[in-house]
């Protein structure tokens, strides 16, 4: 009887709340600033307290990106940067010009028509186009994979033969082509790569995907990092759940 009871009950709740008016946009983004807010006050003893930043160039990112490099010895060997969301190609252009290791490689990957999708009222659909064009840039350690991350993305980690640290920089703006980054490159990441976001202050986008990804794939990280408000931030991989049964495998395959 109470399993009829609680069965009807939520049959009910479900017909009744499924039929009513959306509550809007602003009830969702409540509930990821609420995340966030507790994210920042649960690492901001070790990456700096949400508040006003003091004492910072005018582009902070940089910053973030030297000291993590001096933190890591990012000089002594190379790596392989891929970087999501290019636009213009600033930020792989400053890492291609710090870094002058012969075997570094900085891959970037970006559509250079825009945005796929509406990020916020400001940022439409097609913002940040190059018209189709990826930046040029006089360095054979650089290349670009032009199109929409599904497109790209899957064939270039089928093909990608890791034998290097790698450090993602993540400046996709958007939920979805974040979300699908860090899935489609989960089986890559080994502990001690590391992973810059852009925009990870934006509650509904970039630190959503990340809390989902890590959610889901039970990732260990390390906060080495933050400017800005969190927005610019830096996350050293500790481990992830199956990390180790899938090195076996592709070591094994190797």
């Amino acid at each position: 009887m109470k399993t009829k009871l609680k069965l009807a009950g939520k049959a009910a709740f479900v017909n009744g709340v499924g039929r009513a008016p959306r509550l809007g946009a602003w009830f969702e983004k409540l509930s990821c600033w609420i995340e966030f807010s507790r994210w920042c006050v649960e690492k901001g003893a070790v990456a700096g307290k949400y508040g006003t930043d003091s004492g910072l160039s005018q582009s902070p990112r940089y910053g973030l990106y030297e000291s993590v490099i001096k933190r890591e010895e990012l000089d002594a060997n190379a790596f392989d940067y891929l970087e999501f969301g290019v636009y213009r190609g600033d930020s792989i252009a400053w890492w291609r010009t710090r870094i002058v290791h012969p075997n570094a490689q900085f891959i970037g990957f970006d559509t250079f028509t825009g945005l796929p999708e509406q990020w916020y009222e400001g940022a439409r659909s097609g913002a940040f186009s190059t018209a189709g064009e990826p930046p040029v840039m006089d360095d054979a350690r650089v290349c670009f994979h032009v199109g929409l991350f599904q497109e790209t993305l899957p064939k270039f980690v089928q093909g990608f033969a890791r034998n290097k640290k790698l450090v993602i920089h993540l400046d996709a703006d958007l939920y979805s082509s974040t979300l699908f980054v860090l899935v489609s490159v989960a089986s890559l990441l080994r502990p001690g790569d590391l992973l810059f976001f852009d925009e990870f202050a934006t509650p509904t986008h970039e630190f959503r995907a990340f809390n989902d990804f890590v959610k889901a794939y039970g990732l260990q990280y390390e906060v080495i990092g933050a400017v800005n408000n969190f927005n610019q931030l830096c996350l050293k991989v500790v481990a992830m759940r199956g990390m180790e049964i899938t090195r076996k495998c592709i070591d094994e395959e190797v």
